[in-house]
């Protein structure tokens, strides 16, 4: 299993959505660090089963929620380049 790295603009916008669903209910902020973790580690354990997106890049979409893990796989690790909202800015994390 490779490594997984996260770049610290996808840690960003994970932690801006759990503030958002953390506003919302707390409950909801639990639900989603929970799904985004188990997203991840799919990932990790299967990094080429979601659809390539362009020519480096793959998406894997998180369960009940709006948003997609977009990461690509390296020789040496697994980089999540973003944790994109689906209904905002399409394509904004192309230039990481």
């Amino acid at each position: 299993m490779k490594r997984l790295e996260i770049v610290d603009s996808a840690l960003a916008e994970a932690a801006a959505a759990q503030q958002h669903y953390a506003a919302i209910r707390p409950e909801l902020a639990a639900e989603f660090a929970a799904e985004l973790s188990r997203s991840l580690q799919w990932v990790q354990s299967h990094p080429l089963a979601w659809a390539p997106i362009g020519s480096r890049a793959r998406r894997r979409l998180l369960n009940r929620f709006p948003y997609a893990l977009i990461y690509r796989v390296e020789p040496e690790c697994i980089r999540v380049l973003a944790l994109m909202h689906q209904r905002q800015r399409a394509g904004y994390w192309r230039g990481r």
